[in-house]
Formats: structure tokens, sequence, C-alpha cells
């Protein structure tokens, strides 16, 4: 690509004072700083001894006071204005450093493009979601986002091995699956190579048919209850309305998937646990434009506005970082909702 954006700050402008002579003027004050004479602050300014006298009337006349006390063969120094300016530019420069640089990263994304025209693209191994597809979407402008999905483990794996970009999976406040997702993220993560990005929360429960009068788990153990099994491990992609649709088309009477799969079908829905779902990438290309491009699309208000749409989902700390370690004891200290 041959654009490469820049974002620069100029904020000291004024009447006769064009932003461009602002900025050429506050490098030739953090010169005077340092220097011992207005010609030595010139030249590590880049200007002219002449220009550097032009600047200096200039601030002085915008200003209304002198920036610089300047004395022919005795050197110069600032005025206590002239201090006060820089200050105002570090501090200027601080407050707004972290955002323009977003702004730069987004802006690099936006423009980066392959050799035929496309924008970057991000493979994603990851346990089936209804909201990835719409990541996917909102994503497109910036990011080609190739989706596989394969079981939560396996797409950790995948990670590991150096398959992928990023994984997609999810963990649940709930035993003896919180152990199991702990265990599976000590295997396959490294906290000093590897980064979690919340995806959304999810509602997971039963899904049962209307009429059934299932209202916790242990009416599933009622005589007569058919239970849809969903299988372990399994790679396909849509098991939770896989669950949902053997449930609406009398095939069974319950099964375990999300909220937004019950709605789906007009399903009743007994909450059991809430799900995390999360993104490990590797840290050393989480400022890469691939990258920045999927935050970006995580934290958009048009992506809170469609997972708004899916039933028992929050995308509320969509993009938001967390170490591998905070997400171990969230899973360590589970927080279960049992129905019935």
């Amino acid at each position: 690509m041959a654009i490469r954006p820049q974002v620069r700050i100029h904020w000291l402008a004024g009447e006769a004072l064009a932003p461009p002579r602002g900025e050429a003027l506050l490098a030739l004050l953090a010169a005077l700083e340092r220097a011992a004479s207005l010609a030595e602050a010139a030249r590590a300014a880049g200007v002219s001894y002449r220009h550097a006298w032009g600047l200096l009337g200039a601030g002085a006349r915008a200003f209304g006071a002198p920036l610089a006390e300047l004395q022919r063969g005795r050197g110069a120094r600032l005025t206590a204005l002239g201090r006060r300016v820089l200050e105002a530019d570090a501090r200027v420069k601080s407050a707004l450093a972290t955002p323009l640089e977003h702004l730069r990263r987004e802006l690099n994304a936006l423009f980066e493009t392959d050799a035929s025209g496309r924008p970057p693209r991000l493979a994603l191994c990851a346990s089936h979601d209804l909201a990835l597809p719409l990541l996917a979407r909102i994503c497109a402008p910036r990011l080609r986002l190739e989706l596989s999905f394969r079981g939560a483990e396996e797409s950790l794996a995948a990670l590991a091995r150096g398959e992928c970009d990023g994984a997609g999976f999810h963990v649940a406040d709930a035993l003896p699956r919180a152990a199991a997702a702990a265990a599976a993220l000590g295997r396959w993560l490294d906290p000093r190579r590897h980064q979690l990005v919340h995806f959304v929360a999810r509602e997971q429960g039963i899904i049962v048919r209307p009429g059934a009068r299932v209202r916790g788990v242990r009416d599933l153990a009622r005589p007569g209850i058919r239970f849809f099994n969903r299988p372990q491990g399994g790679s396909q992609e849509d098991v939770d309305l896989a669950v949902a649709a053997a449930v609406a088309e009398g095939r069974a009477d319950a099964g375990f998937g999300l909220r937004a799969a019950a709605a789906r079908h007009g399903l009743e829905f007994v909450p059991l646990a809430i799900e995390r779902y999360y993104l490990a990438m590797p840290r050393k290309g989480l400022r890469e434009p691939p990258f920045q491009a999927l935050l970006h699309g995580l934290r958009s208000a048009e992506f809170a506005a469609a997972v708004a749409q899916l039933p028992g989902y929050d995308a509320a700390m969509a993009g938001s970082r967390e170490t591998l370690g905070a997400a171990l004891a969230w899973l360590h200290g589970p927080r279960v909702r049992r129905g019935g």
C-alpha cells in the first residue's frame, strides 16, 4: 500500500499564525529551551535564522507578549509565557496521543489492501456462535474475516500450532464445564504470547417444547421426557440451532442450548448459566491492521445493535481485553443459575 496515513496535531494557530507556522514555532521554542542562541535553535528546528525571527514575531503578536528574550550577541532564552506555551503543547500531545494513534491504525486498516485490491485477511478458528457471522459482515469493508468452525479446544489448539490468526471459544460459569474450560485454556494458551478479547456473553440453558412442563434439570429425568443429546466435542456449525429444531419439530421435548436458538423457534427456555465467549489472539499481532480492523468492528455501535437482536446475548464488553489469569479466576469462582 502506498498510503500510510499520519495524523498530526496542529493546535497553535491564530491571526497571522497559520497552523503550519504554529507547528514550526513550537519546534523553535522547544529548540530554544535547549540551545544557547537563536542561531543554534534555528538550525535544530530546521529553519533559517531570518525565519526564526519571523516566527517569534508572529508568536508575540498572536499572544500579545514575547515568547523569548533575545539580545544580539548575548544569546536567547524563553520567557515565562514561552515556557507555558511549551507546557500547553506537552499537555495537548499527551492527551491526544493515544486516540490519534488509534485513529491512525484504523485509517491504516481501512486502506490496507493486498495485491488483489481486497482488504486484509484474518483466519479465525472458532466454536460456533450466532454472532460471529454478524461480526464478519460488519468487518467486511476493512477485513476479510474467514471463519472455520471447530470445537472450542480444537480451535485453541489450532491457534497454538499457528494454523490460524485467532481462536474463538466459550466458557461457562457452571461446573464441571468450567473446570474443563480452565484446563483447556492452561493447556493451549500462554499469557506471555496470547491476549484474550471479549466477544459476547450469552445465556445457556434448557430449550423446552411448550407444554412439556420442564422447569429445571431435575425434570429431565421424569418418565416420558425425550431429551436431545448434543454431540460431545462436535465441530458442526449450528449445534444450538439443531437442538432447537429437534424440539420444534417434535423429535424431542428438551435439550441444552442458547436462549437465542429457543427464541428463533418460539420455544420455552430455562436459564442455567452465563457463557462468556472470548477471542484469543497473539499479542505480537494486535497492533497490525487486520487485528485493529477486528477490534474496530467489535467496538462499533453497529455490532452492538446487531447483537442486541439476539435474545440472551450481551455485547457490552465486546472488544475489551482480559488477561488469561482474570478469565481463569472467573471460571474458578462460578456463579451458577440453576433452573428448578
